[in-house]
């Protein structure tokens, strides 16, 4: 117990880099010296810019509802923001690989062009009205997505080249921390924030603090010493499709993470519809309920970034490969809100494990080179699983809940008239009964429902 209280603490201060040691720091492309400094603004980064996005970004449905907007416009602000990060990735690596700074990339266009957008909102919330201001808060959150994600591709390969190998596992697990201790204690405070002043004026100051919030991280990011370019710029080779499906680490890391997000996205975004409208919940214990599974990934960041350092992300990743498919089977055996706390806890741990891994792995299996065109085709099919699998499962699952309500409906009546027919006339005569009037039920089922309902079919059991 106290080596695993002494991993903990290793863990959770790893981002401050109190060793002063050089040889403790050696493996990175800039000098050994440099490297706690890098450590330390990249964490400042880190939890500031968690702080920005915990101050508005949870109230941006509130928002949208209370410029006037409905469902569809809550809709629109999510495809919106989820689609222009996608399309932002490729850009972002071409203008990554051929820049000579890759923290200028990301200072100036998501640290100053991408905050200064909330600005805008703010303006927009306090002057605009109606459908004007509605759609301009949209437009403006989907180019901060924009930008946002073209930056990441020159972030990623930045954070490979001032953070050494043999820390990554601890130190990113650290920044982590960090950052979900920030967005734990923040969220809470912008509510009240909003609950106080109202609208529009508490979501102006909200606006308002989370850029002052963010501006911090850009100063901090600023401040990360930066290596100088190994090639010169135009000299750096480009990599196509064809040369990343032929690199055989690559292509299975991508095939499995794509597989992991697209099946527990299948279901994934209904588990909350059905805590609260089958299994009765009320609000607050939605919010209590959710609330385990940042807390148990608190936990997860500083045992799993030990274990990481010690048995490898490729262990990890493995193990959370083996348990995260089957987790929503849990949900089967519900009955009751509370016991909802069992797979959150287990999904929140596991998923924090998974996702600190998948980072260091997806660092280990590009090449330094190429990084850039690499981190964008491995973040595009991420986002790709993400945006297609809740339509997917929504069209088939209105197709199987139809089909289940119309067995439901024929098992039903065709027990009252067996049961009735018994009565009158006999078992001989209710047998004879059963398939003839299972056949004409059959029939007007499909007519009804517009299910294509064919003979010798196995559907859903009754």
């Amino acid at each position: 117990m106290r080596t695993l209280a002494l991993s903990m603490v290793r863990v959770a201060v790893a981002g401050l880099a109190l060793r002063r040691s050089g040889g403790d720091h050696t493996g990175a492309r800039i000098a050994a010296s440099e490297v706690p400094r890098a450590l330390r603004f990249f964490l400042a980064d880190g939890f500031f810019a968690a702080g920005q996005d915990a101050f508005i970004l949870a109230y941006l449905p509130l928002l949208v509802t209370a410029l006037g907007g409905g469902p569809f416009h809550v809709g629109l602000l999510s495809a919106s923001t989820s689609l222009g990060a996608l399309m932002a990735l490729y850009p972002g690596a071409l203008i990554s690989r051929r820049a000579r700074s890759r923290r200028w990339v990301v200072v100036f266009y998501a640290g100053i062009l991408g905050r200064l957008l909330l600005l805008g909102a703010a303006m927009v919330v306090a002057i605009a009205e109606g459908n004007a201001a509605l759609y301009a808060v949209i437009g403006l959150f989907t180019l901060r997505a924009f930008l946002g994600s073209f930056a990441l591709p020159a972030w990623t390969a930045l954070a490979a080249d001032v953070i050494p190998e043999h820390m990554r596992s601890r130190y990113f697990a650290s920044r982590n921390f960090a950052m979900s201790i920030a967005t734990l204690t923040i969220t809470p405070i912008g509510g009240l924030l909003l609950d106080f002043m109202g609208f529009p004026g508490g979501y102006v100051a909200a606006l308002g603090v989370s850029f002052a919030l963010g501006m911090l991280a850009t100063v901090a990011y600023a401040r990360i010493p930066e290596p100088a370019p190994q090639r010169e710029v135009a000299a750096r080779r480009r990599v196509g499709p064809l040369a990343m499906a032929r690199n055989g680490p690559f292509r299975r890391f991508v095939v499995a993470t794509f597989a992991l997000h697209f099946a527990t996205m299948i279901a994934g975004p209904f588990f909350t519809v059905h805590l609260k409208n089958n299994l009765g919940a009320t609000n607050f214990e939605v919010g209590w309920l959710t609330t385990a599974s940042p807390m148990a990934g608190l936990a997860a960041m500083l045992i799993g970034g030990e274990l990481q350092h010690r048995r490898g992300a490729l262990w990890i990743t493995r193990g959370s490969l083996l348990v995260l498919p089957v987790l929503p089977l849990m949900w089967a055996l519900i009955d009751a809100p509370w016991m909802v706390l069992a797979p959150n806890i287990a999904g929140g741990f596991i998923w924090a494990a998974f996702n600190l891994a998948n980072f260091q792995l997806l660092l280990e299996v590009t090449p330094e080179d190429e990084r850039d065109e690499y981190v964008a085709v491995f973040h595009m099919t991420v986002f790709a699983a993400l945006f297609a699998a809740p339509p997917a499962f929504g069209v088939e699952g209105d197709a199987v809940a139809r089909a289940r309500m119309a067995a439901d409906r024929l098992s039903t009546t065709l027990r009252e008239r067996v049961m009735t027919v018994m009565k009158e006339k006999g078992p001989a005569e209710a047998v004879k009964v059963c398939f003839v009037e299972a056949q004409k039920l059959t029939a007007e089922l499909a007519q009804s429902e517009k299910l294509s309902i064919r003979p010798g079919t196995r559907y859903l059991p009754l």
